[in-house]
């Protein structure tokens, strides 16, 4: 036990560290390229953006978001692998 405090860092070492907090360029490169995504989502199909949405932001699984859209597993799966395609190809565009 007496070993692990020799060679603990210091108490201030912790705190230094626990308060750091992102630069803001990137904090705001951040918040520009949310903007950026979130701007080419809007411009899918909302068929597409819905099950982007559920799956992606809300964490719902294949399952649940099938559920809450009264649509098969597999139109997910597919309609998923459709936004994430056309999104990609929206934010190559830009």
């Amino acid at each position: 036990m007496r070993s692990f405090f020799t060679r603990a860092a210091p108490m201030e070492d912790g705190l230094a560290v626990a308060a750091e907090q992102p630069l803001p360029d990137a904090e705001a490169f951040d918040r520009a390229e949310l903007a950026h995504v979130m701007q080419a989502m809007a411009r899918l199909p909302h068929r597409l953006r819905e099950v982007l949405v559920l799956r992606t932001v809300e964490g719902l699984s294949q399952a649940e978001a099938a559920e809450v859209l009264g649509v098969s597993e597999k139109a997910v799966e597919t309609r998923l692998y459709r936004a994430r395609g056309r999104l990609g190809e929206i934010l190559g565009e830009d």
